[in-house]
Order: C-alpha cells, then sequence, then structure tokens
C-alpha cells in the first residue's frame, strides 16, 4: 500500500495516457481484445487512485487527489457510459 502512495501522482498521469489511448482505440477502431484491456487497465488504475485517495485521509495531498479522482471517473463516464451502445459493440465484436 506505501508504495501505490509513493506513486500517486505516477497513476494519475498514467490514467491520463491511457484514457487517452482508451479514446482513440475505441472510437478510432480497434479489436475487441485491445478495448477489453484498456477497460481492465482503466479500472486498475481507478482502483489505485481510489486507494491513493483514501491512504491520503485529511491530508493536504487529498483533496488533490479526490479532485484527480473525479476527473477519471468523469472521463470514464464520458468514453464508456455517453456511448453505451458503440462501447458495447466495441467490446464484443471490435470495430472492424
Amino acid at each position: 500500500m506505501e508504495l501505490i502512495y509513493k506513486a500517486k501522482w505516477i497513476i494519475v498521469v498514467l490514467s491520463v495516457i491511457v484514457w487517452v489511448i482508451t479514446f482513440g482505440v475505441l472510437f478510432a477502431g480497434g479489436s475487441a481484445f485491445v478495448n477489453r484491456t484498456f477497460l481492465i487497465l482503466n479500472l486498475i488504475l481507478l482502483l489505485a487512485q481510489i486507494t491513493n485517495m483514501i491512504r491520503a485521509g485529511k491530508r493536504d495531498i487529498g483533496i488533490s487527489l479526490t479532485i484527480c479522482l473525479t476527473i477519471t471517473i468523469l472521463l470514464l463516464w464520458a468514453a464508456y457510459l455517453w456511448s453505451w451502445n458503440y462501447t458495447v459493440k466495441a467490446l464484443t465484436v471490435g470495430s472492424e
């Protein structure tokens, strides 16, 4: 747990990078396997961010991590849930 907390900003940056790649793969085309892989990566990074936020507690950094977590959840909401029909197609048969 301490190692995850030490890498708190690396996890936030990785979340943004993975989300950008996910958005590109999901909407520009990609196989179902690749789309599922990025969904799993996003969920793992989301869990790591939640762990960091809980670990930070009432410290000043906790507010920043909470804001980053909120932005990450909104981005994932935008990518996966606003276009749910397209997402289901991309995760099952791919965009090919």
